[in-house]
């Protein structure tokens, strides 16, 4: 290679042109060298992007995909279902008789309602799914045996629903987001929509002349060049993310983790799709690392998609109350501004990078303000897709967007075409209603009535937390305009159920119970005065019945939640083979009727724990020191046998039952230990620590065997009159009882006392 580079140097001068002949080897050489490092350039700057985006990348939604395809279902027996948390036999005995009072109470309140549930259950699977994603899904046998909720409405009537049983139920469910304004408005909306419509019926392909005025007024709304109409958002956002690549040429779309684009699986990173998903990238929200690789990618990314509403996080993970394992899973985004911020310097970069930003306002837009997101925070997108209110109560999905995004075909190339079209996205009476919205919302006294709105629920929120709070109630309630959630102040295994609690009290919501929830216009102060009066009263209910144990009562109680949880998990990846599972069920069974048998007495059960501590300290000394383990392993046996002989009831016939040594024969073997001692005392020659010194090495050995002759005859005994199984089981029970004891014994101990 120094040859060649002698060569190429000595080119660089005339004098030297005699010699400036390379061969054919030579300008391979050279072409090697060039493209060695044109790869090691590609390969470094590969790895730094790569690097970079790892940093800002969210590892939940992929993370949550692999998990899907490995755990197992599981189902909590009804014991468990009441000890999620760990809680104690009092507890359990309030929780069982609340959640037997709870269902006899929606039972009876809904029969009509329960009854036309199950006739269209099996027929019907929007229902199934919708039950089977109510609560997290370990509890999910126990509840749906016990509750079989169905919403049958047949009215509605300002801010309450008129059930099939004849029940006004306070509505906060808000239709997924259609009802901002009220029921009754759009009811007017719907019928006067029909109305002007009705001369032409479903004709679809032709226009009516009332689109062109839903076109300049969603021109106006969004400050966008041109409109396209959809059946749903999640067909508008599938619309936008195709316009978006077809017009940049580009296929990578960013979102932010914690968002929900709709259903379709080329925008929904986690749980719920399970097609490949490379063309779409989930960031980290209000992360600086996202913006860095949103300018190191610009050349790959055909857009940016966001969800304004995750200013808010109710939706971090998706705010079903099935997510709700421990009460750090909700969560919120304080402070608008701070959000608004965020937005400000992500609409700059994506500006300075050519990258479109696309706002997701399915459930945002004029909710939040008549102008949307847009106005609401004080930042404009490229593109906005609308959803849920727009179309005055019927359904639609909408796209509004620049002139260059919203082009559908290649003017240079004919063939080109991006095909986005829809057989109802023009429907007469979707415009007739549309137009009756729209025209209310850009009203000059429209603005003033948000306004009011938001500030009702901004005034009941602070309320409702102040008494909240001065009733230690353990939930708290916060707000983005007229979309709430209710946030949980202590760990716990079951706030998921405070929204059975509140269908007791006569609250609607939808299936995601209190993770997202909407108030709307028809809201007054006595609406709301009313809605106050029914969440404190199923929390306090749900408080009296045992479910949220106060954490300054039971410290390292949440802890212990998240290792149970992470057992669950590892348990339901890793499958223990039946018959180990089978062993260690009959192990933990016979030490729970032992327990039972003869385990009553809390001075007894001090005692346990006093010498479990010390046998478990012998079982590693045994190894380098058996004298002072076999010597402090029978003063921790005797204190444990007074505590059977002396404090425990008679309780002989019960730990008969127990294939282990009863009382009595316990106390027998225990003599044995104590007579070897006293033998050699009365064979020695003289009582002086030179003559008794060695002797407690021979005691310790004596006592070693003749624990070996007890454990093993009792091995052998067992094998002989039950079977080999039972005889390891005992066994098992027997070298883990200290373990076991201890777990069992101190909390239990130290709560009583």
């Amino acid at each position: 290679m120094s040859d060649v580079l002698d060569t190429w140097m000595a080119c660089v001068y005339p004098e030297a042109a005699a010699i400036c002949a390379p061969t054919a080897a030579d300008l391979a050489a050279l072409f090697a060298l060039a493209l060695g490092a044109s790869v090691l350039l590609l390969a470094a700057r590969r790895v730094t992007i790569a690097l970079g985006t790892l940093r800002a990348l969210s590892l939940t939604p992929a993370l949550s995909r692999r998990l899907a395809r490995w755990v197992r279902p599981r189902s909590y027996s009804d014991e468990q279902f009441f000890q999620a948390d760990g809680a104690g036999l009092d507890a359990v005995a309030s929780r069982r008789r609340g959640l037997e009072r709870l269902a006899d109470s929606l039972r009876e309140q809904y029969p009509a309602s329960r009854a036309w549930g199950t006739a269209i259950r099996e027929g019907f699977s929007d229902l199934r799914f919708t039950d089977a994603n109510r609560v997290p899904f370990p509890f999910a046998r126990v509840m749906r045996e016990r509750f079989d909720l169905c919403s049958v409405v047949t009215a509605s009537d300002g801010p309450y629903l008129q059930t099939l049983d004849g029940h006004a139920t306070l509505d906060v469910g808000g239709s997924y987001g259609v009802n901002v304004a009220g029921f009754g408005r759009y009811k007017d909306w719907m019928a006067r929509g029909l109305e002007r419509v009705r001369d032409l019926g479903p004709v679809l392909g032709p226009l009516h002349p009332v689109t062109a005025e839903n076109i300049a007024l969603l021109r106006r709304l969004s400050g966008l060049d041109e409109v396209s109409f959809h059946m749903s958002g999640t067909e508008a956002v599938m619309a936008a993310v195709r316009l978006a690549r077809f017009n940049t040429g580009r296929k990578l779309i960013v979102s932010f983790s914690g968002a929900y684009h709709g259903w379709w699986d080329g925008v929904q990173p986690g749980l719920g799709s399970e097609r490949p998903l490379d063309d779409c990238l989930t960031l980290k929200d209000l992360h600086p690392a996202s913006l860095d690789v949103i300018r190191r990618r610009a050349g790959e990314i055909a857009a940016v998609l966001i969800n304004p509403v995750q200013s808010f996080h109710p939706n971090a993970p998706p705010p079903s109350d099935a997510v709700l394992l421990t009460s750090g899973v909700r969560r919120t985004e304080e402070g608008t501004e701070r959000y608004a911020a965020w937005l400000r310097r992500l609409r700059a970069v994506c500006r300075e990078a050519s990258v479109p930003l696309v706002f997701d306002e399915v459930y945002t837009g004029f909710r939040l303000a008549p102008g949307g997101a847009q106005e609401y925070f004080g930042v404009s997108a490229d593109m906005v897709v609308y959803g849920k209110t727009v179309a005055g109560g019927m359904p639609i999905g909408v796209v509004c967007g620049t002139k260059a995004l919203m082009r559908r075909f290649d003017p240079e190339r004919p063939m080109r075409i991006a095909y986005v079209i829809g057989t109802f996205s023009g429907h007469p009476v979707v415009m007739g209603a549309m137009n009756e919205f729209l025209r209310w919302v850009v009203a000059p006294s429209t603005a003033g009535l948000y306004e009011e709105m938001n500030e009702r629920c901004a005034h009941w929120v602070q309320a409702t937390n102040r008494r909240l709070a001065g009733a230690a109630l353990p939930i708290r309630v916060v707000h983005l305009g007229t979309v709430w959630t209710v946030l949980f102040t202590e760990p716990g295994r079951y706030n998921w159920l405070l929204q059975y609690y509140l269908r007791a009290e006569g609250v609607s919501m939808s299936w995601v119970g209190t993770g997202r929830c909407l108030s709307n216009m028809d809201f007054t102060e006595k609406d709301y005065e009313a809605l106050q009066t029914k969440l404190r009263s199923a929390a306090h209910a749900m408080n009296a019945d045992g479910w949220w144990p106060r954490a300054a009562e039971h410290p390292g109680r949440e802890r212990r939640m998240r290792m149970q949880l992470v057992r669950e998990v590892v348990g339901s990846l890793v499958r223990v083979p039946r018959p180990v599972h089978t062993f260690y069920t009959e192990v933990m069974r016979r030490k729970k009727d032992d327990h039972h048998a003869s385990h009553s007495d809390l001075t007894n059960q001090l005692f346990h724990i006093v010498s479990s501590s010390v046998f478990l300290g012998c079982y590693a000394l045994a190894f380098w020191d058996l004298t002072t383990a076999m010597w402090a392993g029978l003063a921790a046996l005797f204190l444990r046998q007074i505590g059977h002989a002396v404090l425990e009831p008679p309780c002989h016939d019960k730990e008969a039952t127990l294939l282990g040594f009863n009382t009595r024969n316990k106390t027998l073997v225990l003599g044995v230990y104590l007579a070897i001692p006293v033998v050699h005392l009365l064979l020695a020659p003289a009582w002086t620590v030179a003559a008794l010194g060695p002797l407690v090495a021979t005691v310790a050995q004596q006592w070693f065997v003749w624990t070996l002759l007890v454990v093993g005859g009792r091995v052998a005994y067992l094998m002989w009159a039950q079977n080999a199984w039972l005889a390891m089981v005992w066994l098992v029970k027997l070298v883990t009882d200290p373990l076991t004891d201890i777990a069992a014994y101190s909390p239990r101990y130290l709560r009583r006392s």
